[in-house]
C-alpha cells in the first residue's frame, strides 16, 4: 500500500478538501475521493463535510456538466459516492431517541435523491425516526402509506421544474388526509 497524500487545511476552510474531492470524482478515483472525505471528518463536523464537501461538490460538478466540462458519467459516479457516503452515515446513526416520524423522499418522476438522504441523515442525528422512500414515489398510495406510518410531517422535494407538478400534487393529496407536507428544492 502506497503513502497516503495528506491534505493540509492551512487556511482552516474546507474549500481545499472539496476541490481536491471534486477533482478526484472529475478523475474517477474512488480511493482519492474517499481519502479526502476521510480525512474532512478527522478535522470537521460530519455536518460540516457533508453539506462543505458533498453537497457543493456536486453542485460544482452539475455546473461543470450543465457548461459542457463534464460529462454525465462523472456527474454519476460522484453522486454515487455522495450517497454510498450518506448512506454509511445513516446506517450508523443510533435507534431514535424520539417517538416522532417523519416521512421523506421524491415525488413521482424525481430521481435526484441526495437532498432527501442528506435531510434523512441530519434528522436521524437528532434522534428522529426517519422513513425514508426514496425517488419516484407514485402518488397513487402515498395517503394510504401516510396513514399506515402516521408521520407527524411528510418532506417532499423537486430538484427539476418537470416534477413540480407531482409534487404540488402530492401537496393536494396530502392536505385532503389533514397529514402535515413540507417541500422543497431547486
Amino acid at each position: 500500500i502506497g503513502e497516503r497524500e495528506v491534505i493540509s487545511l492551512a487556511d482552516g476552510r474546507l474549500e481545499n478538501f472539496r476541490s481536491q474531492w471534486v477533482k478526484a470524482c472529475l478523475d474517477f478515483d474512488t480511493f482519492k475521493a474517499d481519502d479526502v472525505v476521510n480525512q474532512a471528518f478527522a478535522q470537521a463536523s460530519v455536518e460540516s463535510v457533508c453539506f462543505e464537501i458533498l453537497q457543493n461538490g456536486l453542485h460544482e460538478i452539475g455546473k461543470l456538466w450543465y457548461q459542457d466540462t463534464a460529462t454525465v458519467q462523472q456527474e454519476h459516479f460522484a453522486t454515487a459516492l455522495a450517497l454510498r457516503r450518506l448512506e454509511a452515515l445513516i446506517s450508523a446513526t443510533p435507534y431514535p431517541t424520539r417517538s416522532e416520524t417523519v416521512l421523506v423522499g421524491c415525488p413521482t418522476g424525481e430521481w435526484h435523491t441526495f437532498p432527501m438522504v442528506l435531510l434523512t441523515l441530519l434528522l436521524r442525528r437528532k434522534g428522529l425516526n426517519v422513513v425514508y422512500l426514496g425517488a419516484n414515489i407514485p402518488l397513487e398510495q402515498l395517503d394510504q402509506t401516510s396513514d399506515h406510518i402516521r408521520p407527524v410531517l411528510t418532506v417532499l422535494a423537486a430538484q427539476q421544474l418537470s416534477t413540480v407538478s407531482s409534487l404540488r400534487s402530492a401537496a393536494v393529496l396530502l392536505q385532503k388526509t389533514g397529514m402535515p407536507l413540507a417541500y422543497g428544492g431547486l
